[in-house]
């Protein structure tokens, strides 16, 4: 008695000929969308996380550079203190990075209010991060 083929039997045998699994090309097209999406999403957030770090490191030398002009201020005591407004640099080592000193009249207890103004690059721009003291 010979065997016979159905129809489904040699469809199901042409699409495994070797009894291989395999995967049909929409299954590859949506594995490669998912993919492309979740690299994407990857890339995003190394791209947020680094400009975040900048801020942060720009953050980090505004305060520290503030601290030390606010440290020669509280030095120069009350009498030292200039008597109208003065502008500077931090010098060669933080190219970009300028200071403001505005310091107002002594009050009756001889403690001199002062304003300082920190101007820092970030991003093509400049921004300006105000600080206060007083000197006695």
């Amino acid at each position: 008695m010979t065997r016979g083929w159905s129809l489904a039997t040699m469809r199901r045998a042409g699409r495994h000929a070797r009894g291989l699994p395999a995967f049909t090309l929409v299954e590859v097209l949506v594995a490669t969308a998912v993919l492309a999406i979740g690299l994407l999403g990857a890339l995003t957030a190394f791209s947020m996380a680094s400009r975040v770090s900048g801020i942060a490191t720009n953050d980090t030398i505004v305060t520290l550079l503030a601290h030390e002009k606010l440290a020669e201020i509280q030095l120069l005591g009350p009498d030292g203190v200039p008597s109208g407004p003065q502008t500077g640099d931090f010098g060669p080592d933080y190219p970009g990075y300028r200071w403001r000193l505005f310091p107002q009249r002594p009050n009756q207890l001889n403690v001199v209010p002062v304003d300082l103004v920190i101007i820092a690059p970030e991003a093509g721009r400049e921004r300006e991060i105000w600080f206060s003291t007083n000197v006695f």
